[in-house]
């Protein structure tokens, strides 16, 4: 991209209103993307729904766009996206929650992990009480990184056997909907 961002904005449908989440000009004014900014785009085409009510880490299937700022194996610790630039990221998990069975309200927890630490105040929760119905919850961070440094998702449910999770759907004659979008790209030194 040529320009500088003027602002980024996240939109989020729940139950029929609109939220919508800004990120002030005066801090996305900070550097000019270009082709070598260290960007990524993953993405995750099966369904997530952990057996446990133990956290666990939310691997990435594919790499829908990497450049060389970014790591990130989709076979070898398929959870990490490793940072090869020092600088301030913007981090954006957005996973598609929901519940394939059971009958039991569950809560699914999503936020983020640097270097297999908690990112504090990254924590997001949606309870899924209908069978077949997803909503996108969000989880996201501007943090400073360095090289190396790894980040990581993550996901909880707070009732094991009853489907919850993130949720790949397929539509016909449409793109797949993964069960998680990640997205990360440097936005200042």
């Amino acid at each position: 991209m040529k320009s500088i961002i003027m602002f980024l904005a996240a939109s989020l449908i729940l139950a029929g209103a609109m939220v919508t989440m800004a990120i002030p000009q005066a801090l996305a004014q900070v550097d000019t993307l270009t082709a070598g900014t260290p960007a990524a785009q993953l993405s995750h085409t099966k369904s997530i729904q952990p057996n446990a009510t133990k956290p666990v880490y939310v691997i990435m299937n594919s790499n829908d766009y990497i450049n060389g700022g970014i790591s990130h194996s989709t076979s070898r610790n398929a959870a990490d996206v490793v940072v090869n630039k020092d600088g301030s990221y913007l981090i954006v998990a957005s996973g598609q929650v929901g519940k394939t069975s059971g009958t039991t309200n569950c809560n699914v927890d999503l936020w983020l992990k640097q270097n297999n630490e908690d990112v504090a105040n990254s924590n997001t929760r949606y309870s899924v009480n209908t069978r077949n119905n997803t909503v996108v919850l969000v989880s996201q961070a501007i943090m400073p990184l360095k090289v190396n440094d790894t980040v990581d998702t993550m996901l909880s449910v707070s009732a094991a056997g009853q489907g919850c999770g993130l949720i790949n759907t397929a539509p016909p004659a449409e793109p797949d909907i993964p069960a998680i979008i990640f997205s990360i790209v440097r936005i200042g030194n």
